[in-house]
């Protein structure tokens, strides 16, 4: 089984969130808090890419596509997703 040794720094000015949340969580307990915040964001991007998909579909229709709030979200993820 392979592993990989990740060593990440989270400025606390930019994502206030994340580490407010980590900061709740025993220092021994945070790498597995991340690996499912990880997780969980990597669920989120395979539920959005077929939405996203099916709004570049009905983007020209002139009423709002159901689902606006997911498209919200997933502009955002996609956003955070594209600076990796």
């Amino acid at each position: 089984m392979s592993s990989l040794r990740i060593v990440v720094k989270i400025p606390t000015g930019t994502y206030p969130e994340l580490v407010a949340d980590l900061d709740r969580v025993a220092p021994r307990e945070r790498a597995e808090r991340i690996r499912l915040l990880a997780m969980i964001g990597l669920k989120e991007l395979h539920l959005i890419e077929p939405m996203s998909r099916q709004h570049q579909l009905t983007a020209a229709s002139p009423e709002p596509a159901p689902g606006a709030s997911e498209t919200k979200t997933s502009n955002f993820i996609r956003n955070l997703t594209s600076k990796l």
